[in-house]
């Protein structure tokens, strides 16, 4: 079981993208948005690769179990499925472009350096990983020859995940292949390793004075129209733009009224009486409590702190509530108290049964494996020390082939409740047998921990949510604001006369996943998208997270170069910028020839910078100014620079100390340095080179 625990734990990397890790996930609601009409509707296309809705959705299931397997968690939410959805996205673009490439160029991976990789002396990293013995830590290919061996008899959903790890191997190694080729090409000559040392060793002191652009106030200066177009004019290519909106919204939240409270509290206070009398705890709490029954033993100071101190000392039976715990009213009533250990040690050997979750294929059914548990229990009785030889033998678990069946210490509670009870309830040394939804436990109790008092406490639980007529009175509210909006047409004026805040969302992107103060906004920003959806128009009531929303377009930029009018606002300040610049400029140029006198026109004071570095982009009480450092080792010691434009204001720099470095003769290591940081560029750099001539079409948002 641990070989093929750790086969899962790597699957989700075989479908993420190759080279970094990728955080996890969910598979998400489709319905509304999907393939219609019986006609075709594809995710995308790439080059001449054609993506369909079918292909890119078999891969998100495929991620998502994957998730899923990893987590476990069987409840996947919308943030985890748009992020496995753009996994899947970004990992089918790479395997489509790289794709082409390598097969242009001819690049292969052989079944002999497959077979290496899996057999060889320097196998792949996750065999080596998948593969190493929990006993001694080392590598175990002894391990790879079984499981190999026994290919066949493994799970399906194994049996994928081992394709999947073949495959990844192989378009790891292609890709290697790839890269290293156009890694091999780089040549450092000796003209640019001398004067990259001499750049990242030169050093330099300065003096300057600095005029941020935020201390000017912006209505000093004045800015024409005429000014505006010229600057759009000459920089047109700088705003360049993905497709963006922008939109305002109100939101008209729901949440539980004192009336809804009190309501809550009346109901569980009905239930209590029944609470008290019932002995059929179990059936009783998975009826009426919004939690299931937890059987888990509590140990003293692990409880909510409104009943731990009062339970550990009350009688069995005793009822609590109800008391607010979170979002919930709680009832609590204590169940049971028993002396438990914290640590438990046992051996198992492990009789499947067909329909039993056991990760072995069987075809005996349920009697028949407990007459085999039974004739297994009364050989090990018989003699203990052969325990180990028939879990490897007979156990249903794979792990035994590795463990021999030995499950090391666990806490109370960490194993399945039927087989943690069994061991709880047998005495050190002793053997008995439990049944699971894995099958047929024979088990061998082999040490405990010493006992403390426990307490099992059944909760019954109710949130605390919005009754029907909450949700009727706020959606009510919510349809007066959209029939009101449909007479004025003025958004911003009929929030106002009804008391309704407007939040805005700028720039936001087709495929994004995030609004301010919303989970899963996805429904409106298709809308936002929607070709018939004009800026100005308002939206239908979106009904999201126990709030209703309202929103409008107030800006709609299409892909590519906007109009000016739309980018307004942006080429003004840039602008403002250019002319307080020439302002700061012309008042430098009526003072002296000295640091001092510059800094006593504007005010400043004069400021130093010692021993920077060629190779910095941080200049100390300025900020971010590659551009200032790099004039700096531009100048001639002891002269004044003209006013330079820097990221965050103006500046005048005096360079009174310059340090060249002495270059070596072997310039070996830097041609080294430079070429491995090339290298390590390769993937990345290689990958958005292609991109960047491919022809991309996303359609992901016509489904999601």
């Amino acid at each position: 079981m641990a070989v093929i625990s750790k086969i899962r734990s790597y699957s989700g990397l075989l479908i993420a993208v190759i080279g970094f890790a990728l955080a996890a996930f969910v598979l998400g609601d489709f319905l509304g948005y999907g393939p219609m009409g019986g006609q075709r509707f594809d995710v995308g296309k790439i080059n001449k690769t054609t993506i369909s809705y079918q292909e890119f959705e078999q891969r998100v299931n495929e991620q998502a179990e994957n998730w899923r397997a990893q987590t476990g968690q069987a409840n996947l939410g919308a943030r985890e499925a748009f992020q496995i959805r753009e996994q899947v996205w970004t990992q089918m673009q790479r395997e489509i472009l790289l794709g082409g490439e390598l097969e242009r160029l001819g690049i292969e991976v052989t079944s002999e350096e497959l077979y290496d990789m899996i057999h060889g002396s320097e196998p792949h990293s996750l065999i080596v990983q998948s593969f190493t013995n929990p006993q001694t830590g080392a590598y175990d290919p002894q391990q790879v020859i079984e499981f190999l061996q026994n290919f066949d008899l493994l799970e399906p959903s194994v049996q994928s995940q081992w394709v999947n790890v073949e495959q990844f191997m192989k378009r790891e190694r292609a890709e290697s292949k790839y890269h290293n080729l156009i890694s091999k090409a780089y040549y450092v000559p000796q003209v640019l390793a001398r004067k990259d040392y001499q750049d990242r060793n030169a050093s330099a002191d300065i003096r300057f004075v600095y005029q941020p652009f935020t201390d000017i106030n912006d209505t000093l200066v004045s800015v024409s129209d005429r000014e505006l177009r010229r600057h759009y004019d000459e920089n047109k290519e700088s705003f360049q733009r993905e497709a963006s909106r922008s939109i305002e919204y109100v939101s008209f939240n729901v949440f539980p009224t004192d009336e809804d409270r009190e309501a809550l509290r009346a109901e569980l206070l009905e239930l209590k009486d029944e609470l008290e009398q019932t002995e059929d705890i179990i059936p009783f709490i998975n009826s009426v409590s919004d939690r299931r029954f937890d059987p888990t033993f509590h140990g003293q100071g692990s409880l909510s702190p409104e009943i731990d101190p009062l339970f550990f000392d009350a009688p069995t039976g005793t009822v609590h509530g109800p008391y607010v715990d979170g979002n919930s009213l709680v009832l609590a009533k204590l169940v049971d108290a028993q002396m438990r250990p914290d640590s438990m040690q046992a051996s198992h050997i492990l009789v499947a049964f067909a329909g039993s979750a056991a990760p072995t294929q069987v075809t005996r059914s349920l009697p028949q494996a407990r007459e085999r548990a039974d004739s297994i229990l009364a050989v090990v009785r018989q003699n203990p020390a052969r325990f180990p030889e028939v879990a490897l033998e007979a156990s249903d678990d794979p792990s035994a082939q590795v463990n021999m069946g030995d499950l090391g210490w666990f806490r109370d509670g960490d194993m399945v409740s039927t087989f943690n009870e069994a061991v709880i309830s047998t005495p050190t040394g002793s053997m008995v047998t439990a049944e699971s939804e894995f099958g047929i436990h024979v088990i061998h109790v082999t040490g405990k921990s010493a006992g403390s008092k426990k307490i099992q406490v059944a909760f019954l639980t109710r949130d605390i949510e919005p009754s029907t007529r909450t949700y009727q009175n706020v959606y009510a509210q919510a349809s007066t604001f959209a029939s009101r909006l449909r007479e004025s047409k003025a958004f911003r004026q009929t929030a106002e006369e009804l008391d309704a805040s407007v939040r805005t969302a700028e720039n936001i992107r087709e495929m994004d996943f995030s609004l301010p103060g919303i989970e899963n906004p996805r429904g409106i920003i298709q809308w936002a998208f929607m070709e018939d959806t004009r800026q100005g128009d308002f939206s239908r009531i979106f009904e999201l997270d126990n709030r209703f929303i309202i929103a409008t377009v107030t800006e709609d930029i299409e892909e590519g170069i906007p109009e000016l009018e739309q980018i307004r606002d942006e080429v003004t300040r840039l602008v403002i910028r250019e002319k307080k610049f020439e302002m700061v400029s012309n008042q430098i140029s009526q003072a002296g020839n000295s640091l001092e006198d510059i800094a006593g026109v504007l005010g400043r004071e004069v400021q130093t910078a010692a021993d920077l570095r060629f190779t910095a982009s941080n200049l100390p009480g300025a900020g971010q100014e590659p551009k200032i450092i790099g004039a700096a080792f531009a100048m001639e010691e002891n002269t004044l620079s003209p006013p330079i434009k820097g990221q965050n204001g103006v500046f005048v720099v005096q360079v009174t100390q310059r340090e060249t470095a002495t270059v070596p003769d072997d310039l070996s290591a830097s041609k080294r340095q430079i070429k491995s940081a090339l290298s390590n560029r390769v993937p990345n750099d290689v990958l958005q080179a292609i991109k960047d001539n491919a022809r991309i079409e996303d359609n992901r948002s016509m489904f999601y």
